[in-house]
This record gives C-alpha cells, sequence and structure tokens, in this order.
C-alpha cells in the first residue's frame, strides 16, 4: 500500500543517489545481495539482544533492496534472473530477520512473541506464493495486497527502534 505510493514518487527523488550507484559501477544484483547480507546481519544482532545496531542493519537491508528494482529499471538491466535472484534473497532474508527473532524470544519464554513472527514470516511467504500463483494463471496482483516487503521491513523498524517490536509483528 505505502509501497505504491512511494514508486509514484521514488524514481525522480532516487534518480540522483541512482546515477551515482551506477556510476560507481554498483549492479542491481549487488544490492540485493548487499540487502540480504544486511538481513543476515540483522537477525544476528537481534539475536544477541543488539537491538538498535540490528534495526540500523534492517533498515540498510530494506533500503537497499527497495532501491535494486528501481536501478535495473534506470540502467535498462531488468532480467529474469535479477528477478529470480530479487525474490530469493528477499525470502532469505526474511527468514534470517525472523529466525533472529525466534532465537531471542526463545531466550525469554516469549512464546506469544515467537507465534507473532511464525505467522508474520507464514504471512509472508504465502502473499508472495499467492502472487507467484497468480501471475502464472494471468492474473494481476500488481495493485492490490495492503502489506508488500517495504512496508513489512518498515513495520520491523519501527518496532525496534520505538522498542515496540510484538505490537509490530
Amino acid at each position: 500500500m505505502v509501497s505504491r505510493w512511494v514508486r509514484r514518487w521514488d524514481s525522480r527523488l532516487l534518480a540522483p543517489a541512482l546515477r551515482v550507484l551506477a556510476g560507481a559501477g554498483i549492479t542491481p544484483n549487488m544490492l540485493t545481495i548487499f540487502s540480504l547480507v544486511c538481513m543476515i546481519v540483522a537477525g544476528l544482532l537481534v539475536a544477541q539482544d543488539h537491538l538498535l545496531i540490528a534495526g540500523g542493519a534492517l533498515f540498510i537491508g530494506g533500503l537497499a533492496d527497495s532501491v535494486d528494482g528501481e536501478l535495473a529499471r534506470q540502467t535498462s538491466r531488468m532480467t529474469a534472473f535479477g528477478g529470480f535472484l530479487d525474490s530469493i534473497c528477499d525470502h532469505c532474508g526474511d527468514f534470517a530477520f525472523s529466525l533472529g527473532l525466534i532465537w531471542r524470544y526463545l531466550d525469554t519464554h516469549a512464546t506469544t512473541e515467537i507465534v507473532l513472527v511464525v505467522v508474520a514470516l507464514f504471512g509472508s511467504m504465502l502473499g508472495s506464493q499467492i502472487r507467484a500463483r497468480a501471475g502464472m494463471v494471468g492474473i494481476a496482483t500488481k495493485d492490490i495486497g495492503l502489506a508488500t516487503r517495504f512496508e513489512r521491513i518498515g513495520l520491523w523498524s519501527i518496532g525496534i527502534f520505538t522498542a515496540h517490536l510484538p505490537l509490530a509483528l
């Protein structure tokens, strides 16, 4: 929902930054891998209860993920492999961060929070599966849904930075 609104203006605002990235030889796939690494680091940090640093890594990873596609469009580097890589890395990153949350909550015996993490992870995977299956049968889903990965990472980041992560979940 928010991501659709942001897409309407982000290309104009991001164009200078995307030109800098492209000029530095940064490719969309590099941003995708960087985003995955940030998500893994965020998961490791949140598991060790370093919440603010984890939130920073999560935010940076989300930012990289939110611009990799636009960089691909701006540099005419959109490929089927890039889209596939992005999707796989997004899921692996969500899993890594969710695993870090579960590890943290296991340590404190916070069963409600563990269930919330599992439900959130399932919801993210189910949404992606629904989109993929709909695309296979010709149903357009681009403008359907309330929460994309952009919103999910935004909520997680806000939850960490405000110390209300269970509410964000």
